[in-house]
């Protein structure tokens, strides 16, 4: 059989089959959905043999500036087992830096790494902010009762009439403005939510279905209290569904919480950054200019999204 491989190309929904057998393969829970709200984010390159079978595969994400530059999530870095120890990791992390170095201004690049991809993204620039705290609550567990709004605080369900201002608050908390990426999860969001303070709104998050797991996530809220509310609410009457959140570390103060609401820690995953030049960046000073709206980012959307 012919084992060679070709260059790098895009993939397209012509090929969701061949990504998500990619991510299957990791055992990873991605639906054919998520692959095309993936596609429809950003853009997906990946290598094919001969046969035309997809071998490996990265997502890149943009996110406009929200007043420090752009930024670039990359994620779905997949090489097939057939396949590796022949430099396609090396090949995608190279053509992804390749895609973001030519752009004006430069964006800022994260992802989310595994174990053992962390060696290959420090090889590249890449250094670690922050840890990211996966939870899973399984299903079947006693219900979750809801905690109410305070006095002056409301919950509302997301509408049309609220994606502008909930795009604001992301980008407030997360640092810059996500809206394609936003408006794909808001429109296959089971349930989506803002919390409202004194009529203005401080807070909002999505739960989306990914096979039997209901993923909490973004979430952004003013502080843990709020949190707990957008939390309880969106996980309210699904006792059968088991669910999963993930936080940065920075929140560390809700962990006991999620904790006591049946929460079991499942993953601490590094968030790396790469400055735009690759050179004189030091990770772990990333955190330390963070503004007090980014510090009411609870929750990621997914980790290929960061």
């Amino acid at each position: 059989m012919d084992d060679r491989i070709g260059p790098i190309g895009p993939c397209t929904e012509n090929d969701l089959a061949g990504l998500l057998r990619l991510s299957s393969a990791q055992d990873w829970p991605h639906t054919e959905d998520d692959w095309r709200m993936i596609l429809a984010s950003g853009e997906v390159f990946g290598h094919r043999n001969i046969q035309d079978e997809i071998l490996s595969c990265a997502a890149m994400i943009p996110y406009d500036s929200a007043g420090t530059g752009p930024s670039t999530s990359l994620g779905m870095i997949i090489v097939d087992a057939k396949a590796r120890r022949r430099g396609l990791g090396q090949d995608l992390m190279t053509a992804a830096i390749q895609r973001t170095s030519s752009q004006t201004p430069s964006p800022l690049l994260r992802l989310i790494s595994t174990l053992d991809g962390r060696p290959l993204y420090e090889k590249h620039g890449f250094r670690t902010v922050e840890k990211l705290h996966s939870y899973r609550r399984p299903a079947g567990v006693a219900p979750v009762g809801t905690h109410p709004p305070a006095s002056g605080q409301e919950l509302r369900l997301l509408d049309r009439s609220l994606v502008e201002s909930v795009i604001a608050l992301d980008a407030s908390a997360f640092g810059h403005r996500r809206a394609r990426m936003l408006q794909e999860r808001i429109a296959r969001a089971e349930r989506s939510l803002v919390l409202f303070e004194n009529a203005a709104p401080v807070g909002y998050g999505l739960l989306l279905r990914q096979k039997s797991l209901a993923n909490l996530g973004p979430l952004v809220a003013p502080n843990d209290a709020a949190a707990l509310i957008l939390i309880t609410e969106l996980m309210s009457g699904l006792d059968s569904a088991a669910f999963r959140i993930d936080l940065p570390a920075r929140q560390k103060a809700i962990f006991g919480q999620l904790e006591a609401l049946g929460f079991i820690e499942n993953d601490v995953p590094p968030i790396m950054l790469r400055s735009p030049d690759g050179t004189n960046f030091h990770g772990a000073r990333a955190l330390e200019g963070l503004n007090d709206a980014q510090k009411h980012y609870y929750g990621i959307a997914a980790q290929a999204f960061g």
